[in-house]
Parts: structure tokens; sequence; C-alpha cells
């Protein structure tokens, strides 16, 4: 059976390794990976929001350094979409959505002056270097 090819949406660069945190009981101080502090970055991710909306959301993410590790948590992320769409576009609050990236810095200065579409999106979007999962630890 022929290796599945992963397909990249960014034309720049992958970076991060990426976990998004259904948890909302877990808020990783430290890392899953190495036990290490985790630090606060803010990053700009780029989100498609179904069925053709591309957002962006500078949000305030964990990350370990020493994994290279961003830890996205849902339950803030829904929060911040949720506040950004309900005035301007309430039909998409609540759809379906996926974290494809995140947008380069200096696109994401420049959104207001040229508006970000799934077009343009693409020479400005870092995929991440992988996806990985958490499962809960019993006991």
């Amino acid at each position: 059976m022929p290796k599945k090819q992963k397909v990249q949406f960014g034309k720049l660069p992958p970076k991060y390794k990426f976990i998004f945190n259904p948890y909302t009981d877990v808020r990783f101080s430290s890392c899953p990976k190495c036990s290490g502090k985790t630090l606060i970055r803010k990053v700009p991710l780029f989100i498609h929001v179904y069925p053709t909306y591309p957002t962006t959301i500078n949000k305030p993410c964990r990350y370990c350094p020493q994994c290279d590790l961003l830890i996205v948590h849902k339950d803030e992320l829904e929060n911040m979409l949720t506040l950004a769409h309900q005035e301007n576009n309430p039909g998409i609050v609540g759809n379906e959505y996926l974290v494809l990236g995140t947008l380069d810095p200096s696109a994401w200065r420049k959104r207001d002056k040229e508006p970000i579409t799934m077009e343009n999106a693409q020479a400005n979007v870092h995929d991440f270097k992988e996806r990985l999962d958490i499962k809960p630890a019993y006991r």
C-alpha cells in the first residue's frame, strides 16, 4: 500500500509541531513531551472556517521552545472566533473549522490594507511541521 502523502497548504516552510487541546481542564504549564516549562507566545493562526471563510486570530498559545511545540486550547480559540465574528459574520459562528497553520507576521500586519483570502493566503502561511494528539492519562 502506498504511503499517504502529506498535503501542504502554505508555500512558506513549515513551523512548529502542533497540539490542538480539546480538554478544558488541562492547560499545559509544562510540555507534554519533555516536561519543561512552557511559555506564552502570541501567534497569528490561519484558520479555515467552513464552508469557505478564511480567518486569522492573533492568539496567545502555550509554546515549548525545547520541542518547538505550539499548543492551542480549543475552548479559548472558539471563544475568540465567536467574539471576532458574531457582529459582522454571525452566520459562520459555530461552523466547523480547521487551524491550517500560522500566518507570516508581515502578512498579519498588512491584513487591513490587503484582506486575506484563501488564494493570497497560501504565499503567507506556514503549515505545521507535525500535528500531535494528546490523550488523557488514566491511573
